[in-house]
């Protein structure tokens, strides 16, 4: 294993660790956590640093600007930036993952399998819409949740609308950056413009629509690779139930060669004591694009 480091298109370095295949291999899983997570806190993902490898594949574990609640960010000019959840701007993922997406390619492999976890579903989905990478073989969705659904949903959507009201309203007096009063996501503290930016109006967010349908699959549509979707029936993060979800989903990948969907019994959103099952999972679906 080695930890690396790799620049964004907008000066930021982020840190990463790669477990390496010793066979020859073009193929490699990049793992982008979710909302306020980091690269190794997952049980899963140390399951994965060791197995992935046994089975002829290469795995790289990367922060992106979203890691912890709030994270200060090394530059090429030592200027650090301070980021984290509480300042990150959804779209700005892109960078984040081009960057790996481009290390990963100057070291040679070329298929690279991108795998999410929670908001990291959204923002692997929103990349390869955007990008269309053709180094992209696949995408491994593990809790990809229903972020919009988690605001507007019937217990909280009170708490959204409070707080999208402070948002504006600190906003249009010029302290975008300053902190909402309370707790948003039943564990984060974000600024009012990523609370805006993250809010129902936002579109591109609004990828796993389970909880109001209506709002359209349109990057589940637009995704022209494999899919594979993991999803857990005590999983918090998809509002509604689990086996429906990964149905819609499927329903809407139209234009996706090959759509796999696994629920496992019992499962909760970290996926506690299912590492060695969601990683069989992926190996064998990985190892089927090849």
């Amino acid at each position: 294993m080695e930890f690396v480091n790799t620049k964004t298109e907008d000066n930021l370095i982020l840190q990463g660790l790669i477990s390496e295949s010793n066979d020859k291999t073009d193929s490699v899983v990049l793992h982008i956590h979710g909302m306020a997570g980091n690269f190794w806190e997952n049980n899963f993902i140390k399951t994965m640093l060791r197995e992935y490898p046994k089975n002829g594949i290469s795995f790289l574990t990367v922060e992106t600007r979203g890691a912890e609640l709030l994270r200060w960010f090394s530059t090429p000019d030592n200027k650090n930036k301070l980021i984290g959840d509480s300042y990150e701007i959804f779209e700005e993922s892109i960078f984040d993952i081009d960057a790996w997406v481009k290390f990963l390619e100057e070291r040679g492999y070329k298929n690279i399998h991108l795998q999410g976890h929670s908001l990291g579903c959204s923002k692997i989905a929103y990349y390869q819409k955007e990008k269309e990478n053709n180094l992209i073989k696949s995408l491994t969705f593990i809790s990809p949740s229903d972020m919009m659904g988690l605001l507007v949903n019937e217990k909280d959507k009170p708490d959204y609308d409070r707080f999208l009201k402070e948002a504006k309203e600190l906003s249009e007096a010029g302290k975008e950056n300053e902190l909402l009063s309370g707790i948003q996501w039943d564990f984060a503290k974000q600024s009012a413009k990523s609370f805006i930016n993250f809010s129902f109006k936002n579109d591109n967010l609004a990828i796993f629509n389970y909880y109001n349908p209506e709002r359209g699959f349109e990057t589940i549509k637009s995704i022209k690779i494999p899919m594979l979707s993991i999803l857990g029936t005590k999983d918090d993060g998809i509002v509604t139930d689990a086996y429906k979800s990964n149905e819609i989903l499927e329903k809407n990948a139209l234009n996706c060669p090959k759509f796999r969907s696994v629920v496992f019994e019992g499962a909760q959103h970290s996926f506690d004591g299912f590492e060695d099952k969601i990683v069989e999972e992926v190996i064998s679906f990985v190892r089927k694009r090849e």
